[in-house]
């Protein structure tokens, strides 16, 4: 606290002892940022208001630092990569006979890499933006209130896929599981949730798109943007190349870059068309993980046809996309006047 009633050597000596603009700059209670004493990228918000008490003591408002987004970005890549790897590396390790870890701790591990771009989201928004701009950031998953044909396109269009990929399979000869099976379809809303919670689609698109996105696109516009987290997305998940028994363990990297380019532009394409929805996000990228565990396809390990079949109609999809304009501009700013704390960060 400090007394208004100092003199005013005092008064300016005391502001820059708690942190406000030096002589020349406006006062600490009417702007935060001063150029002269702060760096480009490096800005401010103001939670609430300076007041006087009754004592004459002056109350400053609490001021919480911001990035603007390029640090922000990368700030937050470095620290999911650093959060992530930190728990796959030491897998890659074990599987190169460099210590043991048991099957049980290793599925945790894995479990807990993925939440790297969540962690690293979470804590940035956290800092910057305090409890009210983290509710907003996580509020991103619970705007359900669109058109159906984005239910459509998130729930159904990954189903529909896996099924010409499977036709396809039967015409060249292929063979697949008994669909008879009841026991294979009840199953499915229960693989669906429990892929949603803790196989991938939480544990990133809270990061890629609910934080990433939303900061490169403004930037470098939708399409660039899309690649860049593409790219990103396939690095992020490198380790795992490396790793027996994981998703990617057995896929060609350059197929796999490919295929995730291809989704984060139709990832970007729902997250924008729904007025920034996440939940639409988080639907897809569950329904692409679940389907495949549903209507597998009996082939030998390691086989690679149906992935890429799948790969082929997703980059189409993308392509789409693109040739409609539909990836062009820098983001839906129909809402930039009312944009979230969180969104600034």
């Amino acid at each position: 606290m400090v007394n208004a009633s100092k003199s005013p050597a005092r008064a300016r000596s005391t502001r820059a002892a708690v942190g406000g603009p030096p002589v020349g700059c406006d006062s600490a209670i009417s702007k935060i940022e001063c150029q002269s004493v702060a760096p480009s990228f490096i800005s401010a918000e103001i939670h609430g208001k300076a007041s006087l008490d009754r004592t004459g003591a002056l109350h400053l408002p609490l001021i919480r630092p911001r990035l603007a987004p390029r640090p922000a970005a990368i700030l937050f890549t470095i620290n999911a990569f650093v959060i992530s790897w930190l728990c796959w590396l030491p897998l890659v390790a074990a599987s190169r006979q460099y210590g043991h870890i048991s099957a049980s701790t290793a599925a945790v591990l894995i479990i807990l890499g993925t939440f790297g771009p969540f962690l690293s989201a979470v804590t940035i928004v956290a800092r910057t933006s305090g409890f009210r701009g983290l509710g907003e950031f996580l509020g991103q998953a619970f705007r359900w209130r669109v058109g159906i044909r984005w239910y459509v396109a998130a729930l159904v269009a990954p189903a529909a896929i896996r099924i010409v990929v499977l036709y396809v399979h039967i015409l060249k000869g292929g063979t697949f599981p008994d669909l008879s099976d009841a026991s294979r379809w009840l199953a499915i809303p229960s693989t669906f949730l429990l892929v949603l919670l803790i196989g991938g689609p939480t544990g990133e698109e809270f990061g890629w798109r609910g934080f990433l996105l939303q900061r490169v696109q403004p930037v470098f516009g939708l399409l660039w943007a899309s690649i860049g987290i593409g790219v990103v997305t396939a690095l992020w998940h490198l380790p795992l190349f490396w790793i027996p028994g994981t998703a990617q363990s057995h896929l060609p990297f350059a197929l796999f870059l490919v295929r995730t380019i291809a989704l984060s532009i139709v990832s970007t394409w729902l997250y924008n068309g729904t007025r920034r929805s996440l939940l639409f996000v988080l639907l897809f990228h569950a329904s692409l993980n679940t389907w495949p565990n549903t209507l597998y396809i009996l082939e030998a390990e390691g086989a690679l046809g149906p992935y890429i079949s799948t790969s082929i109609l997703y980059c189409g999809w993308a392509v789409i996309l693109v040739i409609l304009g539909l990836t062009r501009g820098r983001g839906d700013r129909r809402n930039e006047a009312t944009a979230s704390p969180a969104a600034a960060a």
